[in-house]
Parts: C-alpha cells; structure tokens; sequence
C-alpha cells in the first residue's frame, strides 16, 4: 500500500495572504523593471495574457513556464536572453520587498513537519503560475522551506494549473500516489476543493470564520489549519484512509 499523500496549498492556506495587495505590488514592480521592453500599460496585458494561456494549455508536453513565454516574450521589444537576465534580477532584488503583504501561520511549519515524521509524503501543491525562486520566496515567508517535499510545483515542472483537474492527475502521476491515498487541503473551493475531488482525492478546506462552502461544492472536512493540525496529531489520516 502506497503510503499517503497531502498537498498543503501555500497562499491562504500555510500563509496569509493580502492576495489584492499583492497582486497589485507584484505587477507594479515587474511592469517597472520590464520598462525597457514595454510599456507598463502594455506588460500588465501581456503578463495577464500569458498567464491566461497557462491556465488554457491542454498539451501535456509544454510547461506552464513555455505556454507564457510562448505569449509575453513576443510581445516585448528586447532578446529573450535580456528579458530572462531582467526577470532574474527582479526576483532576486524586488520581489522580496513583497513579504511585507504576506504572514506566516504559526502552525505552518508544525504540520508539514508532523506529516513527514508521520511518514507521509507532502506536496507543496501551490498554483504553479509562479517561477520555481517566486514560489521558494514565499515558503521562506511561511517558514515551510526547508523540508524534503515529494514536489514542489511551479511554473517550470507542471504542465497544467488550477483548477484545472489534470493539474492534480499530474501531480499523484509525479508522485506515483493513487486518488484514493491522497488528501488535498486548501482554501480556495474552485481551484483547491472541487477539481481535487473530482480526481479521487479527499479534501480539507481551509475555511474562513464562519464561511460556508458554496452550495454545489462541498468537501470531506473543514476548519482552519490550527484544527487540521490537532486533527492530524489525533491520527485523523491513518483513520481517514482505513488503517
């Protein structure tokens, strides 16, 4: 029997997250050191667009990372190798300063590392519309960086996004887990909750207070991750999946 697999979300789920904030610094910073290729205007289209064109990839063969250069480095007056130099230096100078919309959950690092030691595997299952260093930024801001996860998804190793259905299909391929040995847990119904379990897997939303799941969706648990945390100290998974 394989052993059983969890995926923790990261936004929202292992930390909390101003996403309208962030969201709004992120692209007026990355429109700011893309400048010289574009217009701010310009690169906030395109960035949308091309991350739009991950979200509609269908062919498993192309990364998310090659469906949005496949869109935004077109559209940008310079050579792929000054664009890729000016991203790099963008998310190793300016994207830290964005760790000021971001908190960390206390009770991150606890249930990643109470998981492994339980002898679990643990996928950081983020949606992987990021670059691999974005996503390492942000786990350091949770203080979940430094475990031996089963995977890490990111632009550059997943082939679809959510809530795409196969973005899951994709990962317990990866990981060689079936459905019914693996648990999701996110906040996001649509992109954590509904696709998760129509792959097979079971799933933990992580609801805010006094939220109720919307009524066509539903999940096999809720609660906030302090109560997932108790929950999977009291041996909530060997219980949940018959052992």
């Amino acid at each position: 029997m394989p052993p059983i697999a969890v995926l923790l979300d990261l936004d929202d789920t292992l930390l909390t997250s101003n996403t309208a904030r962030f969201v709004q610094a992120y692209l007026k910073r990355l429109s700011k050191a893309l400048r010289p290729f574009a217009p701010p205007d310009v690169l906030v289209d395109l960035i949308l667009r091309a991350t739009r064109a991950i979200q509609l990839n269908e062919d498993p063969a192309v990364t998310n990372r090659q469906a949005f250069e496949r869109v935004f480095l077109p559209g940008l007056d310079g050579s792929p190798a000054d664009v890729t130099a000016t991203l790099a230096h963008f998310y190793r100078h300016e994207y830290p300063a964005l760790r000021r919309y971001v908190s960390p959950r206390p009770e991150a690092p606890l249930v990643v590392r109470h998981l492994l030691q339980a002898g679990h595997r643990v996928v950081l299952a983020t949606n992987p519309i990021f670059p691999r260093t974005a996503i390492e930024q942000r786990m350091q801001w949770a203080g979940v960086h430094a475990f031996p996860y089963a995977l890490v998804t990111a632009m550059e190793n997943m082939h679809a996004c959510k809530p795409n259905p196969r973005y899951y299909r994709e990962i317990l391929a990866t990981i060689a887990c079936p459905p019914e040995r693996a648990l999701m847990v996110g906040d996001d119904p649509a992109n954590d909750i509904a696709p998760a379990r129509e792959v097979g897997l079971k799933t933990w939303w992580i609801a805010p207070e006094e939220a109720s799941l919307p009524p066509a969706l539903s999940a096999d648990f809720h609660g906030s991750l302090a109560e997932f945390l108790d929950w999977v100290q009291d041996g909530g998974l060997p219980r949940l999946f018959g052992e």
